[in-house]
């Protein structure tokens, strides 16, 4: 078996994203159980791949050289049909299987046998294609219906959740059943605390915190949520503002007030006369996630759409109590686990937020089980899932 991978994803703007994590970890994780597979990574010869210190280590791992970079954009097809598309067909063996971890780079469909990752279906059910401009928006959604239309006729199709694959299937009610596979996914999430002095207020431990994390700025993610449920917990705790609990937001993504959702969400915390409360930490460091995450009296993610959800199951990890907005994935996986609100009920989620900071011993139970749960998501798991994937379509190529 000879695999073709696009690891694009490791390089480009989605490479600490949930999709570039995820081809990061497949890969990884691929190569360490069978060391032995012939694996062709197509990557850009002048950008860095967060795979930099796993690959090279391999013998049967060959760099298939792609050239200059180039951004994931309205731009793809362009590059994949002068580009990558004739790099495939020079590598292409006989044995040859072409995995793709995010179709909108394209998929030689037509060319070797493909299976495809799909992490949900989230622009085609919010008409969210892009967010630069309506125009930006009809040509993505054009190319984006173009490219997913090509995933009729891949031999296998891998979802990160059921929910993922139903609506996979709504859209595309003849595809078979038998050829999806739902293969949840992995954490990887180090216990191990190390100093936050230079991320957050000297105080934070006497005040406390509650955290968001894994966010986004696109408007399924509800960022405007979590802080107006906030500033409705403010308004429940009737304290003074020098003795209320921090809101910490980490992630660069919410630094850049050019975007106008990002710009949205400082202008609340302004209009409020929240700066000194709800805090952007920008980016931080891999290893201190687990220190963010633990130290934080709840986690809070309010998404109204995911296909799996990475950064509640870290903040299981982490033994914190984790407030969800009822969506379709988080009831499939945490209903158990999570404590569900409605994210758009500002008042409800205020109300979750104080019941939580008032009474922790109340959710200790809860949040062990939680922790046992997140040990079950593993990236072996799925490597393997995966890896069981390959070998019944390269059987029945």
């Amino acid at each position: 078996m000879h695999l073709i991978i696009d690891a694009t994803t490791t390089q480009d703007q989605l490479a600490y994203a949930g999709v570039g994590q995820y081809t990061k970890n497949i890969v990884s994780h691929l190569i360490k159980l069978h060391p032995d597979i012939d694996i062709s990574l197509l990557l850009f010869a002048d950008r860095k791949s967060t795979l930099k210190d796993i690959i090279y280590k391999h013998k049967n791992v060959k760099i298939v050289n792609l050239g200059k970079y180039q951004i994931n954009d309205f731009k793809n097809d362009l590059w994949y049909y002068t580009k990558v598309l004739p790099k495939i067909k020079e590598i292409k063996k006989e044995n040859s299987i072409y995995f793709c971890p995010y179709f909108w780079r394209n998929l030689p469909v037509n060319t070797l046998p493909t299976i495809l990752f799909v992490h949900d279906m989230n622009l085609a059910m919010f008409n969210m294609y892009s967010q630069k401009s309506i125009f930006h928006n009809l040509i993505r959604k054009i190319q984006y219906w173009m490219t997913m239309d090509k995933s009729l006729k891949t031999e296998h199709i891998i979802c990160n959740s059921e929910t993922t694959k139903q609506d996979y299937l709504r859209y595309y009610p003849k595809y078979p059943e038998q050829s999806i596979t739902v293969s949840y996914l992995g954490v990887d999430l180090e216990e191990k605390e190390v100093s936050l002095d230079d991320v957050l207020p000297k105080d934070y431990k006497e005040r406390g915190y509650i955290i968001y994390m894994g966010g986004g700025i696109n408007k399924t993610k509800n960022s405007k949520g979590v802080i107006l449920g906030y500033i409705e917990f403010l308004k429940l705790l009737g304290k003074e503002k020098n003795q209320c609990p921090y809101l910490v937001i980490s992630g660069g993504k919410f630094e850049n007030e050019q975007l106008k959702e990002v710009e949205e969400l400082h202008n609340i915390v302004r209009e409020h006369n929240l700066e000194d409360l709800v805090l952007f930490t920008g980016f931080y460091e891999d290893e201190q996630k687990y220190s963010l995450l633990k130290n934080a009296f709840a986690f809070i993610h309010l998404s109204h759409y995911e296909g799996f959800g990475f950064a509640p199951i870290e903040a299981l990890r982490a033994k914190i109590p984790a407030i969800l907005h009822k969506n379709p994935v988080y009831e499939e996986l945490f209903s158990e686990v999570g404590l569900m609100v409605d994210g758009d009920n500002h008042r409800e989620v205020g109300e979750k937020i104080l019941d939580v900071y008032s009474n922790s011993e109340k959710y200790e139970s809860r949040v062990e089980k939680g922790y046992e749960l997140s040990k079950k998501y593993t990236w072996d798991k799925v490597a393997e899932r995966t890896y069981e994937v390959f070998e019944k379509v390269s059987k029945t190529k």
